[in-house]
């Protein structure tokens, strides 16, 4: 028999064709380093016969995969029942997990979040009923934020997720004591956009130098610094401040770059051609 060359060959390769030998515990020992786990005696191998998968082509020098229909069905199939949401202000993620897991109580195992970018993430569900009892309930509070939910559609991209919208603690300046109540912070707030909710700490009154309200804002509408009220024989301009600002593209119309960041993120949206 002729001696094996193994050169040619990657380090699986070379594993799946030698018998049990001191070369074989150095491979392993080898892949502890590389961190490569399936071959610790295959316990991780994959269980898909790799001959049912399509071979690539190549387009223009590339790669190229045509993947099976019934694969994407399949992955649509896991998430038929899901819901995605976005822009929780400085709440951290486990956190928000934990307090919609125990206001849902869907039970053990029945609600999954999956993180995503941008704020985003998906709650992966079970059932359609599930889906019903959070979708069509009037609202789930965090922390004082209202949650924002929308169906999931299959080929989500939370990187081109577009929307003029987004939701900002405003303070209002300056307001005379008897302003501090809920209904009349949230009557000016709707000149602003659309209400979410008072912060607990302007209700409580425990400062009164500004009030803070949270509103969904439309910027591709918001331009402005300063609101007229009128109550009571008062009559008067007051200013608004929105501390954490988000950036907005007045030629995209979209939230999330500048003006002056607009020719680059152009260039890659046109370039890219990715998912």
């Amino acid at each position: 028999m002729g001696m094996l060359d193994l050169s040619t060959f990657s380090l699986v390769e070379v594993y799946l064709r030698l018998p049990p030998s001191p070369l074989k515990e150095v491979l392993v020992a080898t892949a502890d380093v590389l961190e490569v786990p399936f071959l610790y005696g295959f316990e991780f191998r994959t269980s898909v016969d790799l001959s049912t998968l399509p071979n690539p082509t190549k387009k223009d020098g590339k790669h190229v995969v045509v993947l099976q229909e019934a694969f994407y069905l399949e992955g649509r199939e896991i998430w038929q029942f899901s819901l995605g949401r976005l822009d929780f202000k400085g709440i951290n993620f486990n956190d928000t997990k934990k307090t919609l897991e125990q206001q849902w109580q869907l039970g053990d195992g029945r609600v999954q979040f999956v993180s995503l970018n941008r704020g985003f993430f998906i709650v992966k569900l079970k059932s359609q009923d599930d889906k019903n009892k959070i979708f069509e309930a009037e609202s789930w509070m965090v922390d004082q934020q209202k949650l924002s939910l929308m169906e999931w559609y299959p080929s989500f991209d939370a990187d081109r997720r577009r929307t003029s919208h987004a939701t900002v603690w405003v303070k209002f300046p300056g307001l005379p004591m008897e302003f501090l109540i809920g209904k009349t912070l949230l009557g000016m707030a709707k000149s602003v956009g659309t209400p979410i909710v008072v912060d607990k700490r302007t209700l409580a009154h425990e400062y009164g130098y500004f009030a803070s309200v949270l509103i969904d804002i439309n910027f591709a509408e918001h331009d402005m610094d300063s609101i007229h009220v009128s109550v009571g024989g008062l009559d008067f301009w007051k200013s608004i401040d929105i501390p954490k600002k988000p950036k907005f593209c007045s030629k995209c119309n979209i939230v999330g770059h500048a003006d002056s960041e607009y020719k680059h993120k152009h260039k890659n949206n046109n370039n890219s051609g990715q998912l």
